[in-house]
């Protein structure tokens, strides 16, 4: 109890009363990456999302921020996530990457998945924080285990790749092993493109043993949750393979997701019959 007074005191102190909207044009940070990290409001898989939705349609922004900071400072951890997400982009109101930072770790310290998520992305991007590898590993380890999957993803991103900017710690070197296992993690956990990793590496031998029947279960997997990369190698695969069937069961799948480069086979599938009849 005495906890939460304290949370609510120090949030009285830190959330200003009201906020200037307007998005910052100027900010050169802002600019290279816009609209990182998660807000906690999540809609359906290609629907704007709710947060999003309610800021831009709102009459007036004052208003709304002014019910948000209510809710956060009500003990609502995925407003505060918000607030927070919404400081760290600036798009409706002025940018405050420190404001931001310290209320992600608030709501962090409290449990959200979220929060530790965008501190993961503050860091890795560099908002208003130094870049550093290590801390946003320790970020998105925190948010996978409190039930983000897709941060699984994102560690073995992380680890897939060598770092080398002048920004990022110069000790930091690529763990391909490290990389598959957590894409594995999430693949496990039903992330689509978790899956497609797996999938491509075990079918392809990239950084593990190649294990084709692996890698076409995995692929699969991702391919009919829709991730066209997957369908397209399936389809490539059966293809040089001599799968007649199969091949054209997944180039079409590919099709039917949007896929170029399988739009590009069938139609060079069907000049062949024009030039064979």
């Amino acid at each position: 109890m005495q906890d939460s007074l304290r949370i609510v005191s120090l949030l009285e102190r830190v959330l200003p009363e009201y906020v200037a909207p307007g998005f910052v044009q100027h900010s050169t940070w802002l600019q290279a990456s816009p609209g990182i990290g998660l807000p906690s409001q999540q809609g359906f898989e290609g629907a704007v999302n709710p947060l999003v939705a309610l800021l831009e349609e709102s009459s007036g922004l004052s208003v709304t921020y002014w019910v948000m900071r209510q809710q956060a400072l009500n003990g609502d951890i995925d407003t505060l996530n918000d607030l927070a997400w919404v400081w760290l982009n600036g798009k409706y109101w002025r940018a405050d990457p420190a404001l931001a930072g310290r209320l992600l770790r608030i709501a962090a310290l409290q449990g959200s998945a979220a929060a530790c998520f965008n501190l993961a992305q503050q860091h890795y991007f560099g908002r208003g924080v130094a870049v550093v590898y290590a801390r946003v590993a320790s970020f998105y380890r925190r948010a996978f285990d409190l039930g983000l999957v897709q941060a699984a993803a994102r560690l073995g991103d992380l680890y897939d790749e060598q770092a080398n900017a002048a920004d990022v710690e110069p000790d930091w070197q690529r763990e391909p092993k490290r990389a598959f296992d957590w894409y594995l993690q999430g693949a496990h956990k039903g992330d689509a493109g978790c899956r497609f990793e797996v999938g491509y590496r075990l079918l392809h031998g990239v950084d593990v043993p190649r294990d084709l029947k692996a890698g076409q279960y995995w692929l699969e997997l991702a391919a009919v949750t829709g991730i066209t990369a997957a369908a397209e190698e399936l389809a490539v695969f059966h293809r040089f393979s001599g799968k007649t069937l199969r091949y054209l069961y997944w180039r079409d799948q590919a099709v039917s997701l949007g896929s170029e480069r399988a739009i590009n086979m069938k139609a060079d599938d069907q000049l062949q019959v024009v030039q064979q009849a």
